[in-house]
């Protein structure tokens, strides 16, 4: 049987954030929650600036600890699960915009020692590009025909709902795989799906989600590792083994 799981570590991206008053309110919220890994990408003002101070209250001694860097990737460095955020998705045809649920995403996270969440701009969120960064993409749906939520608001949320599992019990026994062994099966995926003909960035991006959604303990991985590297290795073999005959008929 795995060890429990231990607390929870959180680290929050902001990706370009534009205003500073909601700046101040999420170094606020940062302070409520006891949350002291904050990366922000690009911010479109200096953190620092009084009016972010401000609206921080106690946060803002928070403000001097926040790690401003130039790319997303730089914050989901050693991100044992990544969970961007959006308020637009389609379940019908877009591989990049397969969202889960707010409950749903704290399911799978309560299983996971550290998680990463990713929110976009105040205007336009987060890129295609930025999404398919991350491991799961995540839409709080409340049914009404503006879902747009102001971006202070969101993380109020996202953070109050994840509290409660912070020190989770696990739903999953056994050890999960690795996040590198999960890469290892998904890249076997893509050679595949390269051998195929399917575009390999598609596959990467809803394998990946799958995986993540399915909680894969160690066991399961070695699994479908195998499963994935025999059915590549295959493809190559027959794959000789058609070039050599059709050379062969060739010299006749």
């Amino acid at each position: 049987m795995s060890a429990p799981v231990c607390e929870m570590r959180l680290r929050l991206v902001l990706v370009e954030p534009e205003g500073k008053i909601n700046m101040g309110f999420i170094l606020r919220l940062a302070k409520n929650f006891n949350l002291e890994d904050i990366c922000v990408v690009n911010p479109r003002f200096d953190i620092l600036d009084e009016e972010v101070l401000s609206f921080a209250a106690r946060g803002s001694e928070l403000a001097k600890e926040v790690k401003v860097v130039n790319s997303l990737s730089e914050c989901l460095k050693d991100s044992e699960l990544s969970v961007c955020t959006t308020s637009h998705y389609d379940v019908e045809s877009d591989v990049i915009r397969q969202s889960i649920s707010l409950t749903h995403m704290v399911s799978i996270a309560s299983n996971h020692s550290s998680v990463t969440l990713v929110f976009g701009r105040e205007s336009v969120g987060l890129t295609r590009s930025e999404l398919g960064m991350c491991d799961l993409i995540m839409t709080i749906d409340v049914g009404s025909d503006y879902n747009v939520f102001n971006l202070s608001h969101v993380i109020a949320i996202v953070l109050y709902e994840l509290l409660k599992v912070r020190i989770p019990q696990q739903s999953v026994y056994g050890s999960l795989t690795s996040k590198e062994y999960l890469k290892f099966i998904i890249d076997y995926a893509k050679e595949v799906a390269a051998v195929l003909g399917l575009k390999a960035s598609d596959v990467e991006v809803v394998l990946r989600h799958v995986l993540c959604k399915a909680l894969v303990t160690k066991a399961e991985g070695r699994v479908l590792y195998r499963l994935f590297k025999g059915i590549y290795h295959t493809l190559q073999r027959r794959s000789t083994t058609t070039l050599g005959s059709e050379s062969e008929g060739g010299g006749d």
